[in-house]
């Protein structure tokens, strides 16, 4: 192969992941969530959480340089969960979103069964959530999430130790018009005691799939579970 040949493959490998990074829409910041969870008997359970957005690169936007820090929103959800079998329970919760503008509410519904696989818990999760808006269309979403997590010393998770925590997510949302999203969240963890852990990863989403245009958030995520 000779020299022109190699710079004419070269030139056109660059061009094309320009014209990739173009058609992408690509965002990425941290995600601290704080989680509470508590056990009323032993069919009932509730869990409350918040979740805070800040983006420190975005180049969705035409202003200024892509690296800008950027407050995004805030999310406080209350949810109950009711044991419906040994190793599942339905759930029902409302969503709170506090976005700099506007303020938007959500309903959830979700069907959540766990299962023992060698070491490690596998949990599956469908859920489906309704997004009321003044400002735009309601939004219907149906998700499922499969996720395992694998104690890193011994056969489970005693305290003091790591574990390592997989989601992955398939998310269908209509919202004037059809739309696919897909998850991957890898996640280490730590048992600080029995009811305090905390973990650490990041939060991949991959976003408009059946667009010409896509999105690619990212986010560095730290979950307090009390």
């Amino acid at each position: 192969m000779n020299i022109s040949i190699k710079l004419s493959l070269v030139f056109m490998i660059l061009m094309n992941s320009k014209k990739i990074c173009a058609q992408t829409q690509i965002r990425a910041g941290f995600l601290p969530s704080i989680n509470y969870n508590q056990k009323i008997d032993k069919i009932w359970e509730v869990n409350f959480k918040f979740e805070s957005r800040h983006f420190l690169f975005d180049n969705t936007s035409d202003q200024g340089s892509d690296f800008k820090y950027t407050y995004s929103l805030s999310d406080v959800s209350a949810l109950v969960g009711r044991k419906v079998g040994l190793n599942s329970k339905v759930v029902l919760g409302i969503l709170i979103r506090i976005e700099p503008d506007a303020i938007i509410h959500r309903t959830i519904q979700q069907f959540i069964f766990q299962s023992k696989i060698a070491n490690f818990r596998v949990a599956h999760r469908i859920a489906t959530d309704q997004t009321f808006s003044s400002n735009e269309s309601t939004e219907f979403r149906l998700r499922y999430r499969l996720s395992a997590e694998i104690p890193l010393s011994g056969l489970k998770l005693d305290v003091k130790e790591f574990y390592f925590k997989f989601n992955t997510e398939a998310l269908n949302s209509i919202q004037d018009q059809y739309d696919l999203e897909l998850r991957l969240v890898p996640n280490i963890g730590y048992a600080i005691n029995e009811q305090h852990k905390i973990e650490l990863g990041l939060d991949n989403r991959f976003g408009s799939l059946l667009s010409t245009q896509k999105r690619f958030t990212s986010w560095i995520t730290i979950n307090w579970f009390i």
